[in-house]
């Protein structure tokens, strides 16, 4: 009997867990296809963000060399100066972010460009900060096409799935809007730390 009731209440438990991950805003039923898109030529020179409500904004500082220097202007990592290169690559350089300051030296293979459902690239990267090093590799994937919705608005989009050592980021990007409409990173310890979707109005 107790192991019944034991097995009972650890599906339960499941249920639970399950539905905490799921996210509404996301629509995976309605089957949609999306035609591949090229990497746009440009991006957004500032970019406004709710992360878990609380509201952010970021700024293209500079464009050198492929990659892309932002700074944060609003939000509670205020003052954080990064560098990438502007879309599923590690950061190539950051100060001041929630106190850590690094770099990451990575070499890339595979291309997900144009975006494609099953379109895949990697990095095998060594980064270190003003208190580790470390070294992983970060696998890319587009996962699926599905409809976002953001402020009573549906953006049909592709899931773009990365995932390493520590993390797994998934971005969601538009076509229509060419560019990321939201953006989750979930710590495989911590749980979910962003979950950021763009404020389009």
């Amino acid at each position: 009997m107790k192991t019944r009731i034991n097995l009972i209440v650890l599906a339960g438990c499941s249920i639970v867990l399950a539905a905490c991950a799921s996210d509404e805003s996301i629509n995976r039923e309605t089957k949609i296809e999306l035609t591949p898109m090229p990497k746009p030529a440009n991006l957004i020179d500032e970019a406004r963000w709710l992360d878990k409500g609380e509201p952010s904004l970021d700024k293209i500082v500079s464009i050198e060399d492929g990659l892309v220097a932002r700074t944060v202007l609003e939000g509670k990592s205020k003052g954080c100066d990064y560098t990438t290169d502007g879309w599923f690559a590690p950061a190539a350089r950051w100060l001041n972010c929630n106190g850590s300051t690094g770099n990451h030296k990575y070499t890339k293979t595979g291309n997900i460009w144009p975006l494609a459902v099953g379109k895949t690239e990697s990095y095998k990267v060594e980064g270190k900060d003003n208190k580790n090093t470390w070294k992983t590799t970060r696998n890319c994937e587009v996962a699926a096409a599905v409809t976002v919705s953001i402020q009573d608005q549906q953006y049909q989009s592709y899931e773009v799935v990365c995932k390493d050592s520590f993390n797994t980021r998934t971005w969601y990007v538009s076509p229509q809007l060419q560019r990321t409409v939201k953006f989750k990173r979930r710590h495989h310890k911590r749980g979910l730390e962003v979950d950021s979707v763009a404020v389009l109005n």
